[in-house]
């Protein structure tokens, strides 16, 4: 992917990638029946929003200023966001293991637009002159990347139910 050089056109860019990934998310979330997934992807989509928000209101600054502090979500903060989401449907355990292939893509199809993200944000980071430009965009990318751990831990929820145990182990130590 070719990384303009006008800023204005990587914030572009990078709000069209923003607004597709909450496409494919909400149609996601329209399509699952099972309230696990339909939690996820909504939860997901709630964070793309959040995004757009952040990226129009960067564009607006000029590129003058980091977002601030209260927008950035820490990974403790994605990790209470998904543990909620499994605590409420823990009662799912046992039918878990028995998914279809279309939510499987869903997921898969989710995973990739994060990591699409990643490594657009990552490339923008390089390419900026600009040292809050670099600070925003590594901010976008490290964002994707743990939108894509949440896929992924979802993802092996439903195809591995007892990796619950081990994801556990993990959120006790954020």
């Amino acid at each position: 992917m070719q990384i303009p050089d006008d800023p204005r056109e990587v914030l572009e860019m990078a709000l069209n990638n923003e607004k597709q990934g909450y496409k494919i998310l909400t149609d996601a979330s329209a399509a699952c029946e099972d309230k696990l997934a339909k939690a996820t992807f909504e939860f997901l989509a709630r964070e793309e929003l959040k995004h757009m928000d952040i990226i129009k209101k960067y564009a607006e600054t000029g590129i003058a200023e980091a977002p601030s502090s209260a927008a950035v979500i820490t990974k403790a903060d994605m990790a209470r966001g998904v543990k909620g989401i499994f605590e409420q449907f823990g009662w799912q355990y046992e039918q878990a293991a028995h998914q279809d292939e279309a939510r499987e893509e869903a997921y898969r199809t989710a995973m990739e637009m994060e990591r699409h993200g990643h490594h657009f944000y990552a490339q923008a980071a390089q390419k900026a002159r600009d040292p809050e430009a670099r600070k925003f965009y590594e901010f976008l990318a490290q964002e994707e990347i743990r939108h894509f751990e949440i896929i992924q831990d979802s993802l092996d929820f439903l195809t591995q139910p007892d990796a619950m145990l081990a994801m556990e182990e993990r959120w006790m130590q954020v």
